[in-house]
């Protein structure tokens, strides 16, 4: 017989239930299997950018120091910001980097001088929405622009930085150690201050200083450069999911008055969980860390780059963020 179908005879055009629902399962575990092989290829993705994104600073860094012997300044204030009360100082380290890193463009749209012209606001800067890319790790979850925040706030506008400086480490050792409005600072990181008299008064202020490359008695690869830093606040034993609790900063502004953004003082272990205020009293004193599960990556003196563990040894991280300690620091990973 053609073009029918005989009697007693069945066609089966598809799939039964039982046979959708086994290959249905097989797909979900076969995903299973593969999501997390797939989070981890694109953490490491995301890690190798950012590896990449502190290996260009450290080079930049090191081009620098070709020139002038000594790393760029951490916070660039001068004689001349304080005779003229300038409160937010533009010129440190991340606005300086920018001619050694091909960046020139964003270095020539900052207005250093601001406070020279009547009615001209720090955050009035053409420069400070403007992302660079090398100053943001993939990994930073929120927004690359501040572009609200309240009234008295205005500091945290811009294009963020999800990097620190190294300022030393508190050690008691007799090193040299400046007060600032952050938070007493070492001398014996890569990134310092020095303090010089003030004309108008007899008081000595704190100034900007290049850390000279013949003052790194440790070794360029065994002393901290810069780090990463993404600071949000600790509640209840978990970081905060609020953005607002966050003590990242602009790139553009090296820092207020006498107390540098651009810099940290290593005085707790990475990506511990604490709380501004109370855990810890000084800006400056903030832990350096990283959205990467278990490790901050550093960038040393002599342009490596270095995963550290957040259960590394609190003393030995203290080793190396000084760059004249003395100390005997290895094992680096």
């Amino acid at each position: 017989m053609t073009g029918s179908v005989r009697r007693g005879e069945s066609k089966q055009d598809g799939f039964t239930l039982v046979e959708l629902l086994v290959v249905i399962a097989i797909i979900g575990i076969l995903v299973a299997l593969l999501l997390p092989a797939i989070q981890a290829a694109r953490e490491a993705a995301r890690r190798a950018s950012c590896t990449n994104n502190l290996k260009q600073m450290g080079v930049g860094a090191q081009n620098y120091a070709a020139t002038y012997k000594a790393l760029p300044m951490g916070y660039g204030r001068t004689a001349n910001h304080i005779t003229n009360k300038v409160n937010f100082v533009k010129e440190g380290l991340f606005a300086e980097l920018l001619k050694y890193m091909e960046e020139e463009d964003a270095y020539n749209t900052l207005e250093f001088d601001y406070y020279l012209t009547p009615g001209r606001w720090f955050y009035d800067d053409p420069a400070r929405d403007l992302v660079v890319a090398i100053y943001v790790c993939p990994v930073w979850p929120d927004a690359q622009i501040i572009r609200s925040v309240p009234a008295g706030y205005e500091y945290q506008l811009g294009a963020v930085c999800t990097y620190t400086g190294v300022g030393g480490a508190v050690r008691s050792q007799g090193e040299k150690v400046f007060l600032s409005g952050f938070g007493p600072l070492p001398d014996n990181g890569a990134f310092t201050m020095t303090e010089e008299p003030d004309p108008a008064s007899s008081k000595v202020r704190l100034v900007g200083a290049r850390r000279k490359l013949g003052q790194i008695t440790d070794g360029q690869s065994n002393s901290f450069l810069i780090g990463e830093f993404v600071h949000r606040n600790c509640q209840a034993g978990q970081v905060s999911d609020d953005v607002t609790a966050s003590s990242v900063r602009p790139w553009y502004i090296s820092g207020f008055q006498d107390a540098p953004y651009a810099f940290k003082t290593l005085e707790n272990p990475p990506n511990v969980c604490v709380r501004r205020g109370s855990d810890v009293p000084y800006f400056n004193y903030l832990p350096l860390g990283s959205f990467h599960p278990g490790i901050t990556q550093f960038v040393m003196v002599d342009g490596s780059v270095h995963p550290i563990s957040d259960d590394i040894d609190l003393e030995v991280y203290k080793d190396f963020a000084t760059v004249r300690g003395g100390e005997v620091t290895s094992n680096l990973p």
